[in-house]
């Protein structure tokens, strides 16, 4: 495995490049793409008392603090941190929404993600996991401000989400030990996290029951996940680690309306 090492600099434009190169596929493929005629005035059939159910997929720029701290044996006394970058290899939501007002709408996600983790080492070793999925469970609120554009099909939108993940299956991690110690694998689960987020985006009225969403967010820890691991080959010696993830995730999808 090769790892890369990137400067914040190169972090930067890395995240630009993914930025124009989501939003500017999406708006192509929208379009070369020939939007039905409204059967009525632009968003007058949404509104107070609407449902939705809708569907999106997007790429992150994600990463993870670790905090670790010796607890028993030779680790007692030692901590250290590190961030560790985690590289999206796919994702989906599912979500469900309610206007509670002509322009605010209060519902829930389901999200699935997964991530190739980098190497990490908060302590001495360092710690090589295989890729992982998390389940989220997303409380959220969408406020719709003025439409715009041609016909009026564009809605700008902000929220907030709050999120819920149970754990982190992490599976047989490989710990790498400074010498003499040989190398083992420990099965690592980390507890549950929450997340914050602030979301912004807008959607394009492609029927009058139909809108195509674009938008991003960028997340933050509120409640770290937290796991006590235990290493046999340093004689079974203890160290307690709190997980932070954080970043910023880019979305596109479908929403219909009832």
């Amino acid at each position: 495995m090769i790892l890369e090492a990137y400067t914040p600099m190169q972090k930067t434009m890395k995240l630009q490049r993914g930025l124009a190169l989501l939003f500017g596929a999406s708006f192509l493929a929208l379009g070369s793409c020939q939007a039905p005629a409204l059967q009525h005035p632009a968003w007058s059939q949404i509104g107070k008392g609407t449902a939705t159910i809708g569907a999106s997929t997007g790429w992150a720029f994600y990463s993870a603090d670790m905090n670790a701290a010796g607890q028993t044996g030779v680790l007692t006394g030692e901590t250290g941190t590190d961030n560790v970058d985690l590289t999206p290899r796919y994702g989906g939501a599912l979500k469900g929404q309610y206007f509670v007002t002509d322009n605010l709408a209060l519902g829930g996600i389901v999200e699935l993600r997964s991530f190739d983790p980098d190497t990490a080492s908060p302590l001495s070793a360092d710690l090589v996991a295989d890729s992982f999925e998390t389940i989220h469970w997303i409380a959220t609120s969408r406020y719709f401000f003025e439409a715009f554009g041609e016909e009026n099909r564009w809605k700008p939108f902000v929220g907030v989400d709050y999120s819920y993940i149970n754990e982190v299956d992490f599976g047989e991690v490989t710990v790498n030990y400074p010498a003499p110690f040989p190398s083992e694998k420990v099965n690592i689960v980390a507890g549950s996290y929450t997340t914050i987020a602030l979301v912004g985006g807008a959607s394009y009225l492609w029927n009058d029951k139909a809108t195509v969403d674009f938008g991003a967010f960028y997340e933050w820890t509120d409640k770290a996940g937290e796991v006590t691991l235990t290493f046999p080959n340093l004689g079974g010696a203890t160290a307690d680690v709190a997980v932070e993830p954080e970043g910023l995730i880019l979305f596109a999808g479908v929403t219909l309306y009832f």
